[in-house]
C-alpha cells in the first residue's frame, strides 16, 4: 500500500462514517426521536442497555481475559459506540419493532456524543495506566469531533428527508444495502492499516474471544432483561439486536483518527467485531424471526 493511502485511511473513514450516518438521518423524522412518549418503558429498557449494560460487560470482560491493553480499549470504545444503521436493517429482517429499533439508535446516537469521551477517558486510565496520559481525550473537543461526525450528518440527511420526502423513501432500500458496504469497505481500510504495525491476521485473532463474549453476551441481556420487564418478544428481540449490534465504522474511525485516539491497534478490536456480529446477524435473525412469527400466532 503507498505512503499517500495509509496516510489517508483516517480521513477516508470519517467520510466512509459520514455516508453511513447521513444515510440513516434520511431514514428519520422528528417523531423518531419524540416516541418515547409512546412506549417508555421499552425505550428505556434499550437505551439503558446501550449507554450503561454494554460498557458495563465490555469492562467486566476486559478484567478477566487476558489481553493486549490496545485491544482491551478498543473492545471499550466498540463497547460505547451506538446501535449502527445495520441494527434497523436486521430488526426488520426478524421482523422486530423497527420503529422501535430506529428510536433507539436515533436517541443513542445523539446521547453517546456525551458519553463515549467520558467511558473513553475512564478505560484509559483503568486500562493503560500511566500511558493513558499521552492519549487522553479533551472532553470539550472530542464531543466536537463525535457531533461532526455523527449528529450532524444525521440532522442534513433528516433535513433532506423533510424537504424532499419523495426521494429520500424511494432512497431507503440503496441506504439499508449500502450502509453494509460501507462497513465492509471500512474493515477493508483497517486490515490495509493493520499491515504497516504487524501481523494482521495475529491481531485479529487476539480480540476474537472477548469480541465474540461481548457480543453474544449483549444480545442475551438485552433480551433477558426486556422480558423481565414484560416487554414483548418482538420488543425484546428489538432491545437484544440493538444492544448487540454496534456502530463499528464509529468505534474504528474514534480509535485511527489523529484528532482522537489515533491508533490502528485499538481499531482492530471494533473491526472483528463488526465481522463477528454480521456472522452471528444470521443466526440472531433467523432465532427472532422464528419467535416472534410462533407468538404473533399465538
Amino acid at each position: 500500500m503507498t505512503e499517500f493511502l495509509s496516510a489517508y485511511i483516517p480521513t477516508i473513514l470519517q467520510i466512509l462514517l459520514f455516508l453511513v450516518m447521513f444515510g440513516m438521518g434520511m431514514t428519520l423524522t422528528i417523531p423518531d426521536f419524540t416516541r418515547v412518549g409512546v412506549a417508555p418503558k421499552a425505550v428505556f429498557t434499550g437505551l439503558v442497555n446501550q449507554i450503561i449494560l454494554v460498557p458495563l460487560i465490555a469492562y467486566v470482560i476486559v478484567l478477566f481475559i487476558p489481553m493486549e491493553p490496545m485491544m482491551a480499549m478498543g473492545l471499550m470504545v466498540c463497547a460505547c459506540s451506538p446501535g449502527g444503521a445495520v441494527s434497523n436493517l436486521f430488526s426488520y429482517l426478524s421482523k422486530g419493532d423497527t420503529a422501535l429499533s430506529i428510536t433507539l439508535t436515533a436517541i443513542s446516537s445523539i446521547v453517546t456524543i456525551f458519553t463515549i469521551p467520558l467511558i473513553i477517558n475512564f478505560s484509559l486510565d483503568a486500562i493503560l495506566g500511566t500511558v493513558s496520559k499521552s492519549i487522553q481525550l479533551p472532553l470539550g473537543k472530542t464531543i466536537f469531533n463525535i457531533f461532526k461526525l455523527t449528529a450532524l450528518p444525521v440532522f442534513l440527511g433528516m433535513f433532506i428527508n423533510y424537504k424532499f420526502p419523495a426521494t429520500a423513501k424511494k432512497s431507503k432500500p440503496a441506504i439499508k444495502w449500502g450502509s453494509i458496504t460501507v462497513i465492509v469497505l471500512a474493515l477493508i481500510f483497517m486490515i490495509l492499516k493493520l499491515e504497516e504495525i504487524g501481523d494482521s491476521w495475529s491481531l485479529l485473532k487476539a480480540t476474537f474471544l472477548s469480541v465474540i463474549l461481548l457480543n453474544l453476551g449483549t444480545l442475551a441481556i438485552g433480551f433477558f432483561s426486556a422480558k423481565s420487564l414484560k416487554l414483548s418478544t418482538k420488543q425484546s428481540a428489538t432491545i437484544s439486536i440493538e444492544s448487540g449490534m454496534q456502530n463499528n465504522v464509529l468505534g474504528m474511525t474514534l480509535a485511527m483518527s489523529p484528532g482522537l485516539l489515533n491508533s490502528p491497534e485499538m481499531a482492530a478490536t471494533p473491526g472483528v467485531y463488526g465481522v463477528v456480529m454480521s456472522i452471528f446477524a444470521i443466526g440472531v435473525i433467523y432465532i427472532y424471526r422464528g419467535m416472534i412469527v410462533k407468538d404473533e400466532k399465538a
